[in-house]
C-alpha cells in the first residue's frame, strides 16, 4: 500500500537535497542540449559534403567517387532524421533550434578549410571526408561517456549512437580505401 504524502514532505527549499538534485538536472539538461547540437549539426555537416563531393567529382575514377559519396550522402539523411527525433524526444524540440543548428554546421563546415573544388582530387576529397568520420566518431564517444558518467543515457540512446558509430566505421573504411595510392 502506498503511504500518502503530506505537502510539507514535499516542499522544495535552498539545501534540500531535493531541489539540489532538480538543480543538477537543469545543468545537465543543458550541457545535453549542446552535445545534440553538436551531434546533429556534425552529421549535417557531413552530409553536406559529401553531397558536395559527389558534386564536384571528376577525374578517373570519376564514376566510383561519384557513387561512392552518393552513398555517403544518402545514407546519412535516416541517420540524421533518426537521431532528431530521438533528441526531441528525450531532450525537447530546442534541441533542432534551426538558427542555432544551422550555425554549429556552419561553424563545422568552415573548420574544414576546403580548397577549391577544381583542384580537388577523389584522393584529397576521400581525405577531407576520413577527417570528418574521425571526428565523427570521437564526438560521438565523448557524449556517450557524458551520458553514462552522469547516468543519463537510455538504452535507446545508446542503440542509436552504437548504429550511428557502426555505419561510420563503414564509412571510414571505405574512405581510406579510396584514399590508398
Amino acid at each position: 500500500m502506498l503511504k500518502k504524502i503530506s505537502e510539507e514532505e514535499v516542499s522544495l527549499e535552498k539545501g534540500d537535497p531535493m531541489f539540489d538534485e532538480d538543480n543538477k538536472k537543469e545543468i545537465s539538461l543543458s550541457k545535453h542540449l549542446n552535445l545534440a547540437i553538436g551531434y546533429l549539426s556534425m552529421l549535417k555537416a557531413m552530409r553536406e559534403y559529401y553531397h558536395f563531393a559527389h558534386w564536384v567529382s571528376k577525374m578517373d575514377p570519376f564514376y566510383a567517387d561519384h557513387s561512392l559519396f552518393q552513398r555517403l550522402y544518402e545514407d546519412m539523411d535516416d541517420e540524421i532524421d533518426g537521431s532528431a527525433e530521438k533528441f526531441i524526444g528525450l531532450i525537447g524540440e530546442e534541441s533542432v533550434f534551426l538558427p542555432k543548428l544551422i550555425n554549429s554546421t556552419c561553424q563545422i563546415i568552415e573548420k574544414l578549410k576546403i580548397p577549391e573544388s577544381e583542384n580537388l582530387s577523389g584522393e584529397e576529397l576521400a581525405k577531407h571526408g576520413i577527417k570528418m568520420e574521425k571526428a565523427f566518431l570521437k564526438l560521438s564517444e565523448e557524449m556517450y561517456d557524458t551520458m553514462k558518467e552522469d547516468g543519463s543515457i537510455t538504452l535507446g540512446l545508446d542503440d542509436m549512437i552504437m548504429a550511428n558509430c557502426n555505419s561510420h566505421e563503414d564509412a571510414l573504411y571505405l574512405l581510406k580505401q579510396r584514399s590508398k595510392k
